[in-house]
């Protein structure tokens, strides 16, 4: 090969590392951010279900108001977060 060639190849090599490195820690960036949201999500909804449980009549609906999630939301959520 010319040394053009041999230019290129290392070039392409390092494109290829390069491009591979910064996948890899956007894929480690993205897997620790869908963790920390599944664990903020799961600390919330185990906290609304900890206040509603034996609230005054009427908390759900004034949980609605304050959350801004209809209250078949509120109770799918808290079964799937629940204890």
């Amino acid at each position: 090969m010319t040394p053009q060639g041999n230019a290129a190849d290392g070039a392409r090599k390092e494109l290829k590392q390069q491009l591979a490195e910064a996948k890899a820690r956007r894929d480690e960036a993205l897997e620790e951010a869908d963790r920390l949201r599944e664990m903020a999500e799961k600390e919330f909804w185990t906290t609304v279900q900890a206040t509603l449980a034996g609230a005054y009549h009427g908390a759900q609906k004034d949980a609605t108001e304050v959350l801004g999630y209809t209250r078949d939301h509120i109770l799918k959520k808290t079964k799937q977060y629940g204890k």
